[in-house]
């Protein structure tokens, strides 16, 4: 878990808190590091879904949840959604519409890369077992569910290497985004070509500056990272709304 992030969120005084297990961080936000209020999340790879701590406290229950592990979905992130109010989709989400993929599965790892080419994802990996899904672009998701996107302004994605595919299979709603949190690479671990260089380049031309990144890149060379518009005026963070929850 970065110290990025939305759910990386704790703060005594307004109560933001992430998880049980993380109630010793006692630092604010990236919304309010940056400046930025946020209306409704949009969040690709929810595995148990800790975020919704945080998430709840800021935008109530204008969260959407993506996750392609159907048993995740089914014993995790849906009871967590369901209980939140949030809306919660078991969709593997691409770049493309009905591609017929092999998902992995592992005990805390799921992702579309067979073999990650790696030791973090091949540990995870190691002896796990997959399932065919058909990939569903985020904005197709989005369109066939009528979801009002001028409600929807942060994306979060953490899909083990999918992460580019994802944000492709999104560009036609991208333009209602102001914040944008990935894990990405430094030496592609993942093995898809989608470095840190490339997402933050792709993101470059389409509006979006590189704001943050998590202390793991110096260490790791992967971590998190937190993309932001830069072609229009953004609402600046309201404390005191927070505060009022």
């Amino acid at each position: 878990m970065s110290k990025l992030g939305p759910y990386a969120s704790y703060d005594k005084e307004t109560g933001f808190h992430p998880h049980p297990l993380h109630d010793n961080i006692n630092y604010v936000g990236s919304f309010e590091r940056l400046n930025i209020d946020v209306n409704g999340i949009i969040h690709v790879g929810l595995w148990d879904f800790v975020e919704h701590y945080c998430y709840t406290k800021l935008v109530g229950n204008k969260v959407i949840g993506v996750e392609a592990n159907k048993e995740v979905y089914e014993k995790m992130s849906k009871p967590v959604s369901d209980e939140c109010g949030y809306l919660c989709f078991n969709e593997c989400v691409y770049s493309e519409d009905g591609l017929e993929k092999q998902f992995y599965l592992a005990n805390d790892c799921s992702t579309l890369n067979p073999v990650a080419y790696n030791n973090h994802l091949q540990s995870k990996l190691h002896g796990g077992q997959f399932v065919n899904v058909k990939t569903k672009k985020l904005s197709t998701l989005i369109e066939e569910n009528n979801i009002n996107m001028n409600e929807y302004d942060f994306l979060n994605i953490d899909a083990e290497g999918a992460e580019l595919e994802i944000l492709k299979g999104f560009e036609d709603h991208l333009k209602y985004i102001n914040m944008i949190f990935l894990e990405t690479s430094l030496d592609d671990r993942n093995n898809t070509g989608a470095y840190h260089h490339v997402i933050a380049e792709w993101l470059k031309d389409r509006n979006f500056s590189l704001a943050e990144m998590s202390d793991s890149y110096r260490y790791e060379n992967w971590g998190d990272s937190i993309f932001v518009r830069n072609d229009r005026e953004l609402k600046p963070f309201n404390r005191k709304k927070y505060l009022l929850k």
